[in-house]
């Protein structure tokens, strides 16, 4: 059975971690822009990793219109994100808010914490930026958000690939 890494990101975080990801499961990766339905029609397992910008994945929409095609898959989505592991109330709400009914009950999901370097954002983004942690009422996140972080580790990635490993050996079972 063959699986395919496919990400979309911003600032480099989640093309890190797709990175990291293929080199521990020897699957290949591909830019979100790249996957056509023609090309994830030769995988069975697609893993499927998206930054958040502004509570939206920057995947929604092309779920959305591969929900048919995805629905014959096994997916595992990761998200790479300022949400902290222990906040699955706002993780529940970005899965709520991102992923169709259907989709969200079918899509295995894992939360990976990401990174904002204030400097390298553009000056929309930083002034999107400034505003939401001037309406943040958590005075932590208030700092977090004008500060940035670096939560990047590969360590971040072991549950997910155990996921995969686990999917592959599930599928080529079947």
């Amino acid at each position: 059975m063959k699986g395919i890494i496919i990400y979309q990101g911003r600032y480099g975080a989640t093309e890190q971690y797709a990175r990291w990801l293929a080199e521990a499961t020897r699957l290949p990766m591909l830019s979100l822009d790249r996957a056509t339905p023609a090309i994830l029609a030769g995988y069975d397992i697609i893993i499927l990793g998206s930054s958040v910008y502004v509570g939206k994945l920057l995947v929604a929409k092309w779920l959305d219109q591969n929900a048919g095609l995805l629905a014959r898959k096994k997916v595992l989505l990761f998200i790479v994100c300022g949400t902290t592991a222990d906040d699955a109330g706002q993780q529940q709400e970005l899965i709520r808010n991102n992923l169709g009914r259907a989709l969200s009950r079918s899509i295995e999901t894992f939360f990976l914490p990401g990174r904002c370097v204030i400097a390298n954002l553009s000056w929309k983004d930083r002034i999107v930026l400034k505003i939401g942690a001037w309406l943040q009422k958590d005075p932590q996140k208030k700092v977090v958000m004008n500060q940035g972080f670096d939560y990047m580790d590969q360590k971040n990635l072991t549950r997910l690939i155990a996921a995969v490993k686990h999917s592959v050996k599930e599928a080529a079972l079947c």
